[in-house]
C-alpha cells in the first residue's frame, strides 16, 4: 500500500555541546590536580635557633609578664573581662614573652608554625588556649590555664 504521507527522519542531537561539556570536565581535572600538586609544596619554615640572649634580662622580662598575668587574673576574677578575652590575653602575653626572650615572633604563628618551632611547653600551653580562644562558648579552667602560663614563664631559662 502506497501512501502520500512521508516520515521524518529520527531526531538527532549536536555532538558539539556534549564534545565542548567533556573538553570542560578535563580541563577542570587537570586545574585541580595542579592546585593540589602545589599545596603539597608548601612553603617550609625555617625552624629558627633560640639566640642567646643576655641573662640579665631574663628576670626582667619574666617580672613584666608575671605582671601583666596578675592583672589579667585580677581582671578576669572581678568581671571586668570575660572567659574568652582572659584566654585571648593570656596567649598573648606568653607569644610576647617568647619573642622578648627569644626574638622569634611566635605572635603571629600559627599553632602548627610553634609545634615545629621545638618548644614543646610553648606549644602545649598555645594549644590548650585555642579551644576557649575560638570555640563558640568559652569553656575552660582559668586558674589552671593561668598557672600553667606563670610556671613556664619563671621556668624559662
Amino acid at each position: 500500500m502506497n501512501t502520500s504521507v512521508n516520515l521524518q527522519d529520527s531526531f538527532t542531537y549536536s555532538l558539539i555541546p556534549l564534545a565542548i561539556f567533556i573538553i570542560l570536565i578535563i580541563i577542570e581535572t587537570v586545574c585541580l590536580i595542579c592546585t593540589r600538586k602545589k599545596k603539597g609544596k608548601t612553603e617550609k619554615i625555617k625552624v629558627e635557633e633560640i639566640p642567646e640572649k643576655n641573662k640579665k634580662d631574663i628576670p626582667v622580662i619574666k617580672s613584666k609578664y608575671l605582671e601583666q598575668l596578675n592583672t589579667i587574673s585580677s581582671k578576669y576574677e572581678n568581671n571586668v573581662i570575660e572567659l574568652r578575652i582572659a584566654y585571648q590575653l593570656i596567649s598573648e602575653a606568653v607569644r610576647m614573652f617568647v619573642f622578648e626572650v627569644t626574638d622569634i615572633t611566635t605572635q603571629n604563628y600559627t599553632l602548627t608554625e610553634i609545634k615545629k618551632l621545638n618548644i614543646p611547653s610553648l606549644y602545649e600551653l598555645i594549644e590548650e588556649y585555642y579551644e576557649p580562644e575560638f570555640a563558640s562558648k568559652s569553656v575552660g579552667d582559668f586558674d589552671e590555664s593561668i598557672n600553667k602560663a606563670r610556671r613556664i614563664i619563671n621556668e624559662w631559662n
